[in-house]
């Protein structure tokens, strides 16, 4: 690992010098730079003016934090950053919705987030969003915690990128190095980051180099979409039949029109969202939302699992982290996934049970793995 990173800051080193020019010697008075602990990786490169006065720019390198945890600065305040997939009818792409909280208790409004169609097979950067740690004002004054000046300024930067991305370049002098995590597929890694003032974010390779990016969105392709009726669920190629429970008081429902097989021009792991519905639940001002998901790239074959996908203890559920809009249970419908999410894990289980989807995007029922 360290072998790696030393690695690393050498090619990030030189690709400075390629850009800003070759450092001059340092005077012999100067005592050598020290490597700083831990991850504040240093490379002082001189650029030499017009005038022929030398200018000093300090490019760091750090590690990015985990997708969980502790925001540095403000360790009372809890952040998680969950990829899902983009379940709104008609889309193919990812989305994060990241979430605070603190000693357990979630901030009360649903936040920032972002979504993006899915890029072509790889991508540098499938994802990258931010939001200012001042969203979590009412939060923190629940725990009689105020946020200073400073503070109030500090933004969470977050991207999830692909195997080629070795650390993205936010601004000119701030580098940050690409880690895998559990929640992401094997390849995938995430980029975490709390950071003031402005940012151009430049996905960088093992050597220091920008990775550009190459190709269209898959959401040009993206499918129209209506809403339910009995008549339109008929012609439609998925749908959800309204649940009969108890503590469904009201539901809403958007239907793609059609699937279209994006081929290679989107990833192996992107999924279609073919309907999704929204359900009002008796007592609670949030709502459950549920979603049919298909494979982008060939929708009659076998859907891929959604990233970080774990069991639960009921045979063939399947729960997802899905951050500020609440915990993902999914399970398999015929070649399909039926995702439920909210708030509520009693009302998430009791609905994925009592849904009924159908259409023929879903092909035959199946009982084998859900994986």
């Amino acid at each position: 690992m360290n072998d790696y990173l030393t690695g690393l800051e050498r090619a990030l080193t030189d690709a400075a010098v390629r850009e800003y020019g070759t450092p001059a010697r340092p005077p012999a008075s100067r005592r050598p730079l020290r490597r700083l602990p831990g991850l504040a990786l240093v490379a002082i490169v001189l650029v030499l003016c017009a005038t022929a006065a030398a200018a000093i720019v300090v490019f760091g390198v750090r590690g990015s934090a985990p997708l969980r945890g502790a925001v540095p600065s403000l360790r009372i305040l809890h952040y998680d950053v969950a990829l899902i997939p983009d379940i709104e009818a008609g889309d193919a792409g990812w989305c994060s919705f990241p979430s605070f909280s603190i000693a357990g208790r979630p901030r009360p409004e649903s936040g920032g987030g972002s979504c993006s169609p899915a890029g072509p097979p790889g991508a540098a950067i499938l994802l990258a969003g931010g939001e200012p740690l001042s969203n979590n004002i009412r939060l923190l004054g629940s725990a009689h915690r105020t946020l200073s000046q400073a503070e109030g300024e500090v933004s969470l930067f977050y991207a999830v990128v692909t195997r080629p991305v070795a650390a993205i370049r936010l601004r000119r002098g701030l580098i940050v190095r690409a880690q895998p995590g559990p929640q992401l597929p094997d390849g995938w890694k995430g980029v975490i980051a709390f950071v003031t003032g402005q940012l151009d974010p430049v996905a960088l390779d093992q050597a220091g180099r920008v990775l550009r990016e190459t190709g269209a969105p898959a959401q040009l392709a993206r499918s129209g979409t209506v809403p339910y009726t009995s008549a339109s669920a008929r012609r439609a190629p998925c749908s959800i039949d309204p649940p009969r429970t108890s503590f469904v008081t009201a539901t809403w429902q958007v239907l793609a029109t059609r699937v279209p097989a994006l081929g290679r021009s989107v990833g192996a792991e992107v999924l279609f969202s073919c309907a999704r519905s929204w359900y009002s639940v008796r007592g609670s001002s949030t709502a459950l939302s549920a979603a049919i998901l298909l494979g982008a790239r060939n929708p009659r074959a076998r859907a891929p699992a959604l990233p970080g996908l774990a069991p639960t203890s009921t045979a063939g559920v399947y729960t997802e982290d899905g951050g500020s809009s609440g915990p993902i249970l999914a399970r398999r419908v015929g070649r399909a996934w039926l995702i439920v999410q909210g708030f509520s894990v009693q009302h998430d289980r009791e609905l994925l049970e009592q849904l009924h989807p159908r259409g023929r995007a879903l092909g035959r029922w199946s009982a084998t793995s859900p994986r």
